[in-house]
């Protein structure tokens, strides 16, 4: 069994790849891009991409698996 860092990135990756075909399913669907409601909804899938994105960023670094010359989140960089 994968010890319990390595089952958090999992986790983390799942739910930030589950976030963006989210919000690609989104724009599928999208037929009128001023509306208002489509527009708090997209702004919605925004933060939960970002949200997402930074648990799945968190998770790597606690992990120690950071590569700084690629990665882009390195917070010394």
């Amino acid at each position: 069994m994968a010890d319990k860092t390595i089952i958090a990135i999992r986790e983390a990756a799942l739910a930030y790849a589950e976030a963006v075909r989210t919000t690609q399913r989104f724009f599928d669907h999208l037929e009128d891009a001023d509306n208002p409601s489509a527009l708090v909804e997209y702004a919605t899938l925004v933060e939960r991409e970002k949200e997402a994105e930074q648990a799945r960023l968190d998770a790597i670094e606690a992990a120690g698996l950071e590569v700084p010359s690629i990665d882009e989140s390195d917070p010394d960089n």
